[in-house]
């Protein structure tokens, strides 16, 4: 079995038609529209291995009851989803799980099950803390299906892209005709990079260490597996545990990190510091794993396997305000770097009736809030306030991007954390020689480099800027006559930008083949040598796919793509 735990302002949903012939029609009454408020919203697919109908439910109830304790509610929705899985079981089977569970359930709880075999529409509202996603898979012993290596060989050769159901716009489309990367069953959630796609990769990369340089952050890295005793110390372990991938040594519990913060609080206590050695910024580009169902999983936009350009800095209060403008400035410079014009900023701060549900005193919370509205207002930006919407250690500053497509994502974001210095017992010396506890800020500007990319794919439909495509020039001879000029061309310009991604189509197909082919990779510059340009001395260069050719001396052209590249226009 496969659940996805939700924990939710609100869930409502509505049956609309049956999706198996054989399941009862429903009352009128159960035909309406419900909602539910302050719930914990249960996606269940019940698996063909789900045999042992009281072991499941068993197992399943002792799930919910661990996270609706910890996140103090009272109601339960059941929702059927089947879409958390591939290997369903018969509807009569799952019917007898999802009806024990909420006879166990409503000993304890409030519980609404959806109906099950209908087409449903539903819409929820997430809250924000770390429990507020958490995928569970429920395994009874003995239910494990059982392969045979041809079998396993059989099943990683299926792994291929079905894009039937994709938008032609979508990155996983781009991604295969561009040859940036692929998916496979053997690591799911898990990207295999092939060489363009790890191109645009680093030199995102490369763009970020370039910007940071210049803002005065210091770069480190820190271990992927570390001692189970850091995450009880961070919290973790309680409250995010079942999201973490867990192994041994010599008789020691260690754990795959989800994040990097644990990681950069020992880098802090490895020395001293004094008022003077703050603000410090300390950014990595870390790679992170978090466990979540196949079922939820989406190309580069939900993984298991990502990298975060997390930065988090240490300074006084009296610093807190400058440092927030530095950073909504380095995220504004970054982000028009890439044309994101349409992108606002939301302050998620505490709920004042629930103040219960957060760490910390008053005093620190109105420090933080106030520093994060007054540092804004400095700078002229506007923003929505989201009360309830906090971390339950610090309020946060969040951008949310709007594409090209009209769709709204949230990659950029500004944490502020009073909790994790004083568990860690993070400290500094103040100019009057005593010992005071740093403000630290959770900062990223891409937020997962893989969804960062997935977005930038489908906000520029692949074209992207000259300076990150994977290839950024391709030479097409029009005819075999023309095949001499055409790699003294090739050779010209490689002289003179050394760096340049550069490549040829010298094969003998027509010139439409060639310019079709270049325009699917979204290679931006095709330059085509005929028997005029020969004469001419010039290039006939098409743009990024457009039909119009334009015309370019050697030089001209060197130039302009040198400037391009250089100035990452």
């Amino acid at each position: 079995m496969k659940i996805l735990l939700l924990h939710v302002d609100y869930i409502r949903f509505k049956p609309l038609k049956k999706a198996l012939k054989n399941i009862k029609e429903l009352k009128e009454s159960e035909k309406q529209e419900k909602e539910v408020k302050e719930a914990l919203a249960v996606m269940t697919a019940v698996e063909k291995f789900d045999s042992n109908v009281e072991e499941v439910v068993k197992k399943l109830v002792s799930e919910i009851k661990d996270v609706a304790e910890k996140i103090n509610v009272k109601n339960i929705v059941l929702y059927p989803y089947a879409h958390l899985s591939k290997e369903l079981s018969s509807p009569e089977q799952a019917i007898k799980v999802l009806e024990a569970a909420e006879k166990e359930l409503k000993k304890d709880f409030e519980v609404v099950k959806a109906p099950f075999g209908y087409y449903k529409e539903f819409e929820l509202k997430v809250k924000g803390h770390p429990l507020s996603e958490l995928s569970r898979e429920i395994i009874i012993k003995g239910d494990e299906e059982e392969y045979d290596p041809k079998q396993l060989l059989k099943e990683i050769s299926k792994s291929k892209l079905d894009t039937s159901k994709l938008k032609e716009n979508d990155h996983r489309i781009i991604g295969q005709q561009m040859d940036l990367f692929s998916f496979n069953e053997t690591a799911p959630g898990m990207v295999f990079w092939h060489n363009n796609g790890l191109i645009i990769y680093n030199e995102l990369i490369k763009f970020w260490r370039e910007i940071h340089k210049k803002e005065g952050y210091q770069e480190i890295k820190t271990p992927q597996i570390l001692d189970s005793k850091l995450w009880k110390i961070s919290g973790h372990w309680r409250l995010y545990k079942e999201n973490m991938f867990l192994t041994h040594y010599e008789n020691r519990e260690f754990a795959i990190k989800p994040m990097n913060c644990p990681g950069g609080m020992l880098v802090y206590k490895s020395s001293p510091k004094s008022y003077k050695d703050l603000p410090l910024r300390v950014g990595e580009i870390g790679v992170v794993h978090r466990q979540e169902l196949s079922g939820v999983l989406g190309g580069l936009f939900r993984v298991i396997q990502f990298t975060q350009d997390d930065a988090h800095i240490f300074c006084t209060e009296e610093q807190l305000e400058d440092e927030i403008i530095g950073v909504i400035k380095l995220i504004k410079k970054i982000l028009d770097k890439f044309d994101f014009k349409n992108y606002r900023f939301t302050l998620s701060v505490r709920s004042e009736d629930k103040k219960e549900k957060y760490l910390g005193d008053d005093r620190i919370w109105n420090l933080t809030e106030g520093a994060i509205k007054n540092a804004a207002k400095k700078i002229g930006i506007k923003f929505d306030i989201s009360p309830g919407e906090a971390k339950f250690y610090g309020p946060s500053f969040d951008v949310q991007i709007t594409d090209s497509l009209g769709r709204e994502w949230q990659c950029s974001t500004i944490q502020l954390d009073m909790q994790l210095p004083e568990r860690f017992e993070l400290e500094y010396t103040d100019k009057d020689n005593k010992k005071k506890t740093p403000i630290m800020l959770h900062r990223v500007v891409y937020g997962s480099l893989e969804r960062f990319i997935g977005v930038l794919l489908e906000h520029t439909n692949g074209w992207l800027p000259t300076w990150l495509a994977p290839i950024q020039v391709r030479v097409i001879n029009f005819t075999d006559r023309n095949l001499e000029k055409a790699k003294e061309v090739l050779e010209a310009i490689r002289e003179k930008i050394p760096e340049i991604r550069i490549d040829s189509d010298f094969e003998q197909k027509t010139v439409q083949s060639k310019v079709k082919d270049a325009s699917l990779k979204r290679i931006p510059y095709v330059i085509v040598i005929g028997d005029n340009e020969e004469k001419q001395g010039t290039l006939a260069v098409r743009i990024r796919g457009k039909k119009d050719i334009q015309s370019f001396k050697l030089e001209e052209f060197i130039e302009k793509l040198k400037s391009e590249i250089e100035e990452r226009a």
